[in-house]
């Protein structure tokens, strides 16, 4: 008789071990939270955070404040790339660039008040229109920038 082969239970997928931070076993653990509940700047900085509040002996509270607000203004940032990436400008221009001196016709005072997406959300339009060279896809793409870092998505 010939030996029969029984099937193997199949093997359990584990995921590969991350080496673990240098410091505290908790840092290890907290690293992979915040991978798990995708918290970048949270996993980050909380080392450093963490010996700053130690250092300075802040509450609890004021400890995991602080690392929230590094989390929000992290977020806020990358939104704020996203939104101009994703408006697909064909190069990178900013308002604080424009030469006014080269452009008389331009008033720095409603050019400013382009930045602000308050006539956006109104549905006002608005119209650039003037000779060739005059810095009117300077501005479009720098007020588009403005808009776009402000949180609303452009085009």
């Amino acid at each position: 008789m010939t030996p029969t082969k029984t099937a193997e239970p199949a093997a359990e997928h584990v995921p590969p071990r991350r080496m673990p931070l240098p410091g505290d076993p908790e840092d290890a653990l907290i690293d992979e939270a915040c991978r798990e509940l995708r918290l970048p700047a949270f996993r980050e900085r909380f080392v450093e955070l963490a010996a700053t509040a130690r250092r300075e002996q802040a509450t609890y509270k004021q400890f995991l404040l602080d690392l929230l607000q590094v989390e929000v203004a992290d977020r806020d940032v990358r939104r704020q790339q996203r939104l101009v990436r994703s408006a697909r400008f064909p190069r990178p221009k900013r308002l604080e660039d424009f030469d006014y001196e080269k452009n008389p016709n331009v008033s720095p005072e409603v050019v400013s008040d382009l930045k602000s997406p308050a006539w956006v959300q109104q549905g006002r339009p608005l119209v650039l229109i003037g000779d060739s060279g005059t810095g009117k896809s300077h501005l479009l793409i720098g007020i588009g920038t403005a808009i776009a870092e402000a949180g609303l998505s452009v085009r």
